[in-house]
Formats: C-alpha cells, structure tokens, sequence
C-alpha cells in the first residue's frame, strides 16, 4: 500500500500536474500581456479535480502571482481574476471562490462560493445621464484579509478583514473589520470581540 502512494504521489505531484499547470501558465501569461486578465486559463484549471488538481492550481498561482507561500490548499473550482494577489502559508481557499485583487495572511481558512472582490468602487452609477455601464468607478483595489481569519461559506468580501477575525456564512463586508471581531451579517456588523 505504502509503494502505492509513493506512485500515486510521483505520477501526480512531479509529473501529471506540471504538465497540466505549464500550458495553461503560457497562456495566463498570454492573455495577461494582452488583456491585463488571467481568467480564462484560471477558470479552466480550476475545474481538474482530486489532489491532482490541487498540485496544478500551487503551481500555476506560485507562477503568476505575486506570492503563494507554503502549505496553500486551492480547491476545485476556485479561481484569481488578476495576478496583483498574495497569499500567506497555511491558507485554504475553498470551494467555488472568486478572488480579485488580495493580500491573504497566514492561517486563514476560506470556506466555499466566497467572493473577494477588488474593494467596492470598481463601477459607477452616480451619472443619471450615463449608462452605468460606461461609468467608471474608481477603480480596483487590493482587499487585505489579516492571518488567523475564517471566513464563512456564501460571504462577499468587499472590504479588509482584520487579523484574529471570523467571518459568519453569509456575510456581506463593506467595511473593514477590525482585528478580534467576529462579524456577520447583510451588511456585516460587529458581533463579538474574540
């Protein structure tokens, strides 16, 4: 059994998952030269399932990111939109999550269909003689998300979270929310110090 995974873990972590995550890097590289987006081949990597597909997503957000530390778990069908993203050591990112522009801390658990967006000002919709379509925001920014966090499943991250911070399921964050906070809610308000 034991010569068994030693296979298993040869075939999928040194040779099966590279060659999956080494095409799809070229054309993340590709398209973010041309388009300034990584989306496309982040959303086709997302989808390879098991451990297998795990290995590939490491390698491929290790490349194209600005940092992935150690022990960072990307589950199936997780995906960044955008390479201006860090991510700290021991980090799980669950289930389904988009992620925009972010900077992740250590020891911080993400459950699943999470949505970190890139801050709450990308679109406008202040001109009444403009389409919201072509009205420009102020753009996108870097959410920072503190170590020690979780973060519950269906939440919508808009804003900063603090170090030592849980995140009820279901919660909307428009702003930030300070260090030893337990916060929920649509909007997310102050529950607890922890």
């Amino acid at each position: 059994m034991y010569k068994l995974h030693k296979l298993y873990r040869l075939l999928t972590y040194w040779l099966l998952a590279p060659l999956i995550a080494w095409p799809m890097i070229a054309l993340a590289l590709i398209s973010h030269r041309l388009k300034n987006d990584i989306t496309q081949a982040a959303l086709v990597i997302s989808r390879v399932p098991f451990h297998l597909g795990e290995r590939a997503r490491y390698l491929f957000y290790r490349r194209l990111l600005i940092s992935v530390g150690t022990d960072v778990t990307f589950r199936y069908g997780a995906f960044f939109q955008y390479r201006k993203a860090r991510v700290g050591n021991r980090v799980l990112i669950g289930y389904f999550n988009t992620i925009g522009e972010v900077d992740i801390g250590n020891h911080v658990l993400i459950g699943g269909n999470v949505n970190l967006l890139s801050g709450m000002e990308q679109h406008g919709f202040h001109d009444p003689d403009r389409l919201i379509w072509d009205t420009p925001g102020k753009g996108r920014r870097v959410i920072k998300i503190g170590s020690d966090v979780w973060i519950g499943s269906n939440s919508v991250i808009g804003d900063d979270v603090g170090s030592r911070c849980v995140i009820a399921t279901g919660s909307v964050v428009t702003q930030p929310i300070p260090d030893h906070t337990l916060a929920g809610g649509v909007p997310a308000k102050f529950i607890k110090s922890i």
